[in-house]
């Protein structure tokens, strides 16, 4: 970025934070997909073909790591809110930066 007028790094941050988007669906977290055993003594998953797989939601949560069961219907839903939140999350460290940059140079507005 020190390679960057203070105009072009202005501009940078404003094209970022018209791209911040859909603030209300932000969903922090990690989508994952596990397969898993049932109780039954005969059943398949025994012989290691598991069940599934089951989507779940890793979040981070009161100082505790929990995983919140996502059904199958909604899964897409929540991938994309995730997806989200993973971009606006980038471009916010990216403006973030930029404001860094303008204050060293005492270029802040």
């Amino acid at each position: 970025m020190s390679e960057l007028s203070v105009r072009q790094l202005q501009a940078r941050r404003r094209r970022l934070a018209t791209g911040v988007a859909d603030v209300e669906e932000t969903m922090h977290g990690v989508l994952l997909s596990k397969g898993r055993r049932c109780s039954s003594a005969g059943c398949r998953c025994r012989r290691g073909v598991l069940h599934g797989p089951y989507w779940y939601l890793s979040i981070y949560d009161d100082g505790r790591s929990r995983t919140i069961y996502v059904p199958a219907s909604v899964e897409p839903v929540v991938a994309e809110r995730v997806a989200v939140t993973q971009r606006n999350d980038a471009a916010l460290a990216e403006i973030s930066q930029i404001n860094l940059e303008l204050l060293k140079r005492r270029a802040l507005e």
